[in-house]
């Protein structure tokens, strides 16, 4: 078989904006909990939550919109409940159904754009810094779903472009105007004891209780893009657009000390839990880390910097635990880098491949049809036939544009599929799904795309979709969860397929907290059209009898999220590839693993084990099916299912009385 690259798609991912870890940073002698998450907000609206576990799995994409962009996010912890807020070019605050994929509820804060949010650190109230000089304090301790208006704090002119809690009840902004502001947000006897921070210099709540400036830049005024408060609570750290990184004395409101050693404006700050460590960032693309060498002086050093990243970074967060710590910074750029915190300098770094785990690319090999959706637009090449290997590795002879479709809606497109028989195509956001028509030309060169009426497909959104084989039938996943079929041609409701009821015991502590763990993730077809596979994030796989439409087989759950489900030629066999790259193939006609899986699967390559892109793919040619081609954003791998895999075993040495043989 020849391979060939082909350049053929315009994809382009989007900047990161805002970074937020789920946990705060615990004590080295614990280990990270189950449910640390990262979010990943983009500059097109869209926000990713990617688990660290199994070297980093992207499980969760909650799509934005047209204009939309994430500028903040916020992770509240209430009880075993998880929550997530952001921020983005609105006066608005939003909560997320994490479940669903999207907006729970939103508060505005009736001050302008909201510019920076910060959580209080007992979890209960959200700090919100707004256009107009005000900062709203947002009370969310009522439970998902509710935000308050606490109260305004005292306004000022300027926008308060960065925020950051001190205790629970002091508040840090950032200005536009070059200086840093203190409010005090809550009185103590909202919090209880103030966590450390002394009781406020007058006792009234709401008003600014101190200033500090910065340097002023060359005839306009200085940006105060972020500010950091450490994990003592007695020392603040601004950045700015001059490039200055300064550390303040939070008692009495004082410069201890200034570097500047950045040549253009700092966009972030981070610190280590102990707050011996900070780290900034900015346009100037390095990432420099600061240390205190004088406990008692409290004299902070330049210690080093590094160039991770090829353009400005935008965000950073750290998290540390035992046996995990992390420094991820991300930007322009759009790939997420990953370091250490404790070896900063000297440790291995990764960038995140900016394609993504699961593709936006949805292909018809018997057509030679690609169709690539991405934010509201679908585009459909096709592929020429190459006679020689220059023409295979031109640009313009290897592909063509056939058609392309703008939604005109405002919401990102979740998913895009095409029919067996590249007659159809299936557009899905979370509010509504279409269904086109693609007529090829008198020429056929192009195909013009022509919408199909269906009333119940238009108030139904979906986030997975699916054609059976023969492009009658279209499957859904409603951001609910449940499964619809569609007759194509037909105006009857939606039918609703079967699913297996979940438990009725109380959920796990990690169920509860990270609800969208039984969402659906993959959907395949056997080739005959004779099973139906879905599959959830958290590893359960069933099977249908796609004829009658009923439950065929419940698969013993997987131990981590499938990350291609593929079905064999021979429409019995069904490979499922992990995200802890773990190959399982069942026989569906024996309910159980192949005896190429009992033999193989505990036995793969190191070489194949130990990568850390995740599959995105499998290919399988019907003229050699006993070989399976896999891939991911930086490998190809094949693998022979009709043989074993060579297994080297020590011999076992043999005891001759005091000898060993």
């Amino acid at each position: 078989m020849d391979f060939r690259r082909c350049k053929i798609l315009d994809f382009t991912s989007h900047s990161i904006t805002a970074l937020a870890f789920s946990h705060a940073s615990v004590t080295p002698d614990n280990y990270a909990p189950r449910t640390l998450r990262l979010a990943v907000g983009r500059a097109n609206g869209d926000i990713e939550i990617w688990n660290p576990r199994s070297s980093w799995v992207h499980e969760l994409t909650l799509k934005g919109g047209r204009n939309r962009s994430i500028e903040g996010l916020a992770w509240i912890q209430s009880g075993n409940d998880l929550r997530l807020f952001s921020i983005g070019g609105s006066t608005v605050l939003t909560e997320w159904d994490l479940q669903s994929g999207l907006p729970l509820d939103h508060c505005d804060c009736n001050a302008g754009i909201v510019w920076s949010i910060a959580p209080s650190p007992d979890g209960t109230k959200i700090a919100a810094g707004c256009d107009d000089g005000s900062v709203v304090i947002i009370d969310v301790a009522g439970g998902r779903g509710v935000m308050l208006p606490l109260r305004i704090l005292q306004r000022q002119k300027s926008r308060v472009l960065s925020i950051a809690w001190r205790g629970n009840t002091q508040v840090i902004g950032g200005c536009a105007d070059g200086r840093i502001r203190v409010w005090t947000a809550v009185a103590a006897d909202e919090t209880g004891r103030p966590n450390g921070v002394a009781a406020t210099k007058d006792g009234v709540v709401g008003r600014i209780i101190g200033t500090m400036r910065v340097d002023k830049a060359q005839g306009e005024e200085t940006l105060v893009w972020s500010v950091l408060t450490l994990g003592n609570g007695k020392t603040i750290v601004s950045g700015d657009s001059t490039g200055s990184v300064k550390f303040w004395d939070a008692t009495h409101l004082s410069l201890l000390q200034t570097f500047k050693v950045h040549e253009a404006d700092v966009l972030c700050l981070a610190s280590n839990e102990a707050g011996e460590s900070v780290f900034s960032a900015g346009v100037d693309r390095k990432i420099v880390r600061y240390a205190i060498v004088d406990n008692k002086l409290r004299r902070w050093a330049n210690m080093s910097s590094r160039l991770l990243h090829a353009q400005d970074i935008r965000a950073l967060a750290s998290y540390e635990s035992k046996a995990s710590n992390y420094l991820i910074s991300g930007g322009v750029e759009q790939s997420i880098v990953i370091n250490s915190i404790d070896n900063f300098i000297d440790g291995v770094f990764r960038k995140i491949p900016v394609s993504p785990q699961r593709h936006s690319v949805h292909s018809v090999g018997g057509r030679r049809l690609i169709a690539l959706h991405s934010d509201n637009q679908v585009k459909i090449y096709t592929l020429e036939k190459f006679n020689t290997l220059a023409e295979a590795n031109s640009e313009a002879k290897n592909r063509r544009l056939v058609a392309s479709l703008t939604l005109n809606n405002d919401e990102n497109i979740t998913h895009a599929v095409l029919s067996a028989d590249a007659k159809y195509l299936a557009v899905a956001t979370n509010a509504q799904t279409k269904l086109f028509l693609l007529l090829p030309s008198q020429q056929g060169t192009t195909f013009k795309v022509k919408k199909i009426a269906a009333p119940a497909l238009a108030e139904q959104g979906c986030s997975v979709l699916h054609f059976d084989p023969s492009g009658k039938h279209l499957v859904l996943v409603s951001p609910e969860n449940e499964i619809f079929i569609h007759t194509v041609g037909q105006q009857d409701k939606l039918r609703e397929l079967p699913y297996p009821a979940k438990p009725t015991e109380a959920k796990s502590e990690l169920k509860q907290a990270l609800p969208y763990l039984d969402n659906i993730n993959h959907l395949a077809f056997s080739d005959d059209g004779k099973y139906f596979v879905v599959s959830t994030i958290v590893g359960s796989v069933v099977t249908y009898d796609w004829p009658k439409q009923s439950i065929y087989w419940i698969l013993p759950r997987i131990s981590s999220t499938p990350s291609v489900v593929k079905f064999c030629p021979d429409n019995d066999s069904l490979i499922i590839v992990t995200t802890q790259m773990k190959i399982l193939q069942f026989s569906l006609s024996e309910q159980a693993l192949s005896d190429w899986s009992r033999r193989n699967s505990g036995f793969l390559p190191p070489e194949f084990n130990n990568l850390v892109d995740k599959c995105s793919g499998i290919y399988i040619d019907d003229d050699a099916p006993e070989r399976a081609w896999m891939w991911g954003a930086s490998w190809l791998a094949n693998f022979d299912m009709s043989a074993d895999i060579p297994v080297f075993r020590i011999p076992k040495r043999k005891r001759n009385g005091l000898s060993v043989e």
